[in-house]
C-alpha cells in the first residue's frame, strides 16, 4: 500500500479501536454493572440483567445506522465517520459517572438504558460508515486487507477493554473493582473518544463520493431505494454478518461468563483466556485479509466457514476435559473468515446506497444476533450445557454459509469503484458492484 493508504487505514483502525472500546467495556464489567445498577440479589441474576441492557446497545444500532447512513449517502462518508465517536465519548463518560441503585434506585437502570440506547446508535453509524470510506479509497484490489485492518482496530477495543479490565482487578483487588474502580474504565474510554475525534477531524472525502455529489447522482432517499432494489444482497449481507455477530459474542463478549459457568473458571483466568483470543484474533484478521485479496476473498470464506461448522461442536463438546483450548482454536477459523468477509460487504452495494446497505446488514445482524448473543448464549449454557452452544454455533454458521451462497454472482466481476455512466444507466440502484 502507499503511504496515503497507509494513513487513511491507520486514521480508521485508531478510531475503531476507541470506538469499539467504548461499546464494550460495558460486556467486560457485565458483573460489576449488574451490582451497581440492580438490586442485590444473586450474582449471576445480575449479571444477566445487566447483558440484557448490553443487547439494548445492539438493538438501537440499526436505527443510528440507517439515520447516519442516509447522511452519509447524501452528504458524505467523511462527515458522519468524523462526528460519531464524539457520541461515544459523550455517554461513555455520562456511564461512568451515573449513580447506581443504590443512590438512584429504579431510576439508574432506567437511566443507563437511555445511554445504552443512545451509545448504540452513535456505533450504529461508525463502522458502515468507516467501511466504506476505507473501501472506497482503497480499491477492490486492497478492500480486504485495509477493512481487515479496520476489524482487527475494532476487534483491540475489545483487547484493550479486557486489558484494562485486568489491570483494574490487579491494582484494586475484586472488592474495589466491583465497587467502584470500574468507572475508571470508562472515564479512560471517554477521554481517548475524544482523542479520536480530533485525529478524524480533517479526514477527506473519497473521490467516488465527490464523483457522485458533482454529477448531481447522489439518491435523495437511498434506504427506499436499497430495500426495492438490492433485496438479495440485504439478505446475503445479513446471513454473513449474522455469523460475524455470532462469534464475537460467543467468543469474546460472554467467554469469560461462559467459562465460569461450564468450567467454575476463575474471573482472572476467564478473562486472560479472552484476552488471549482477542490477540490471536487480531493478527489472524489481517493475515486472512491479505490472503483473500490473492485467492478471492468469496473462496476463501466458503473453506473458514465450513471448517467452523464441522469443528463447532467438538471444540464445545471439549470445553468440561479440555478448558478452552480448543475454544481458542475455533476463535482462529472464526477469526479467518471475519477478516476475509468485510471486504465482501461494500462490493454488494452500488455506491449511492452503499453506506445504508452496509449498515442495514451489518447493524441489523448486530443487533438480532450480536445483541441477544451473550443472554441467548449463557441461557442455552444453564439449560444445555456446552453441547448447546456448539449446536447453536453449528446452525449460525450454516446461516453464514446460505449467505455467502446467496452472494450475486455477477457482484465478483465489477471493480469496486462504479463509473457514472454505469451509476447513469442503472439509475444509481444496482446491487452490482
Amino acid at each position: 500500500m502507499n503511504s496515503p493508504l497507509w494513513r487513511t487505514t491507520f486514521i480508521s483502525a485508531l478510531g475503531g479501536v476507541f470506538e469499539f472500546y467504548d461499546f464494550v467495556i460495558f460486556a467486560v464489567f457485565a458483573p460489576q454493572i449488574g451490582a451497581a445498577f440492580f438490586p442485590a440479589d444473586s450474582s449471576a441474576s445480575a449479571t444477566l440483567k445487566a447483558f440484557a441492557i448490553f443487547a439494548v446497545g445492539y438493538f438501537a444500532r440499526p436505527l443510528g445506522g440507517i439515520v447516519w447512513a442516509h447522511i452519509a449517502d447524501r452528504r458524505g462518508r467523511a462527515y458522519v465517520f468524523s462526528h460519531t465517536v464524539l457520541g461515544m465519548a459523550a455517554t461513555t463518560f455520562l456511564i461512568g459517572v451515573l449513580p447506581g441503585y443504590a443512590t438512584l434506585g429504579i431510576a439508574a437502570p432506567i437511566l443507563l438504558v437511555v445511554l445504552r440506547l443512545v451509545q448504540g446508535m452513535a456505533l450504529g453509524g461508525e463502522i458502515p460508515s468507516s467501511l466504506c470510506w476505507l473501501s472506497e479509497h482503497a480499491g477492490r484490489r486492497r478492500a480486504g486487507l485495509v477493512t481487515a485492518i479496520l476489524l482487527a482496530g475494532v476487534n483491540s477495543g475489545l483487547l484493550l477493554g479486557q486489558t484494562v479490565s485486568l489491570i483494574i482487578s490487579s491494582i484494586f483487588g475484586h472488592e474495589q473493582a466491583m465497587t467502584w474502580a470500574w468507572r475508571l474504565a470508562f472515564f479512560f474510554g471517554s477521554c481517548v473518544g475524544v482523542f479520536a475525534y480530533f485525529v478524524r477531524r480533517h479526514v477527506g472525502e473519497t473521490a467516488e463520493f465527490e464523483i457522485l455529489k458533482s454529477s448531481g447522482q447522489v439518491d435523495a432517499l437511498p434506504l427506499r431505494t436499497l430495500l426495492r432494489k438490492s433485496p438479495r444482497a440485504l439478505v446475503s449481507g445479513f446471513l454473513m454478518c449474522g455469523a460475524h455477530a455470532w462469534i464475537v459474542a460467543a467468543l469474546y463478549l460472554a467467554l469469560p461468563s461462559f467459562l465460569i459457568r461450564a468450567c467454575n473458571t476463575t474471573q482472572s483466568h476467564a478473562d486472560f483466556i479472552a484476552l488471549v483470543s482477542a490477540g490471536c484474533g487480531s493478527i489472524i484478521y489481517v493475515a486472512s485479509g491479505w490472503m483473500a485479496d490473492k485467492v478471492g476473498a468469496r473462496r476463501f470464506c466458503a473453506w473458514a466457514l465450513l471448517a467452523i461448522f464441522v469443528c463447532a461442536l467438538p471444540a464445545y463438546a471439549s470445553v468440561e476435559t479440555s478448558g478452552a483450548t480448543w475454544l481458542v482454536a475455533l476463535g482462529a477459523l472464526c477469526g479467518a473468515f471475519i477478516g476475509a468477509y468485510l471486504g465482501l460487504l461494500p462490493r454488494l452495494f452500488a455506491s449511492p446506497v452503499r453506506v445504508s446497505g452496509i449498515a442495514v446488514s451489518y447493524d441489523g445482524a448486530a443487533a438480532l444476533v450480536g445483541g441477544s448473543g451473550p443472554f441467548v448464549m449463557l441461557l442455552v449454557t444453564d439449560k444445555f450445557g456446552a453441547l448447546g452452544v456448539g449446536v447453536l454455533f453449528m446452525l449460525i454458521t450454516a446461516g453464514g454459509l446460505i449467505g455467502l451462497a446467496l452472494m450475486p454472482r455477477e457482484t465478483m466481476s465489477k471493480s469496486l469503484t462504479n463509473t457514472i455512466a454505469s451509476v447513469a444507466v442503472r439509475n444509481g440502484i444496482s446491487s452490482k458492484n
